[in-house]
């Protein structure tokens, strides 16, 4: 944008943003005396570029306040394309989710990513359902006994298409303690074999997060600040989640990752619960 141009946008964003900022309404040609635009100059900026900050109501106009908001960068951006200041969004509220958060050693995050990824895929979940089996399935999601396998096939599908389209990953640093309680000098005098008495471990937390409301509310633009309502009558489905994560990504997590002593996974939300798999001795049944 060359200088003379820029100087002149500057001041019409000056003055825009002063109009904004005391809510005054203006003319056409008080707008062109203040900033040098001819009146005809300003009608096509209008309809142009700055339809989306500049009310118009009988030949008399007022900019809206949320032009004092908005940087001259983006205000100038206007002018070099056809966008749009303020982007419009519809407002989907779930009022109770279910958080899943597994604790896994750093060590062991490839084969958490592998196991977790593998429930991507359409053939991989079709294997699971075959290793747990329909009559499981309909007996863990309490479903009639003449729900057929394609049924729950496409009950399960319908699951992770719509509710599971990703998770996070965040790292946590922290100490805990290898065996029993030890006085400060047991715990000095105890063989170096046995390794540190209390370790300091980086852990991979992975997130799932999942809406339970049988159908979330949508709120168009303009309410976009709606307050959650406590919908009812969700503990079944709540259940039905619970289940299937526990079963499908639960279980594969478990099964893969080996020689840990103990898994952690923290159940919160709705329903609250902390599953602990705790690695049995050798020999142990």
């Amino acid at each position: 944008m060359k200088k003379k141009k820029q100087s002149r946008l500057v001041h019409l964003y000056d003055v825009l943003v002063e109009y904004a900022r005391t809510r005054r309404v203006f003319l056409l040609k008080d707008l062109s005396e203040k900033t040098g635009y001819s009146q005809e100059e300003l009608e096509n900026l209008f309809s142009d570029a700055l339809e989306e900050v500049i009310l118009k109501e009988d030949g008399r106009f007022l900019v809206i306040p949320d032009l004092v908001r908005v940087r001259f960068q983006d205000f100038s951006a206007l002018f070099r394309q056809k966008r749009h200041l303020f982007s419009n969004y519809d407002l989907i509220v779930s009022s109770n989710v279910l958080i899943f958060e597994f604790f896994m050693p750093l060590a062991r995050e490839d084969r958490l990513r592998e196991a977790l990824d593998n429930l991507f895929y359409r053939d991989t979940i079709e294997q699971r359902i075959r290793e747990i089996g329909p009559a499981h399935i309909r007996k863990g999601l309490k479903l009639a006994d003449t729900t057929s396998e394609e049924e729950i096939q496409r009950l399960v599908f319908d699951f992770f298409d719509t509710a599971v389209g990703g998770y996070s990953i965040y790292m946590v640093s922290g100490r805990y303690r290898a065996e029993a309680l030890l006085s400060r000098s047991e715990a000095v005098s105890r063989s170096p074999v046995y390794g540190p008495y209390i370790i300091d471990e980086t852990t991979a937390v992975v997130r799932f997060i999942f809406p339970v409301d049988v159908e979330a509310e949508t709120y168009r633009h303009g309410k976009l600040l709606e307050p959650a309502v406590t919908d009812r009558k969700l503990a079944d489905q709540a259940e039905r989640i619970s289940w299937l994560f526990l079963n499908f990504f639960a279980e594969a997590v478990i099964r893969v990752v080996h020689e840990e002593e103990e898994i952690f996974l923290l159940e919160s939300g709705l329903r609250n619960a902390f599953y602990r798999w705790v690695r049995q001795d050798e020999g142990e049944a």
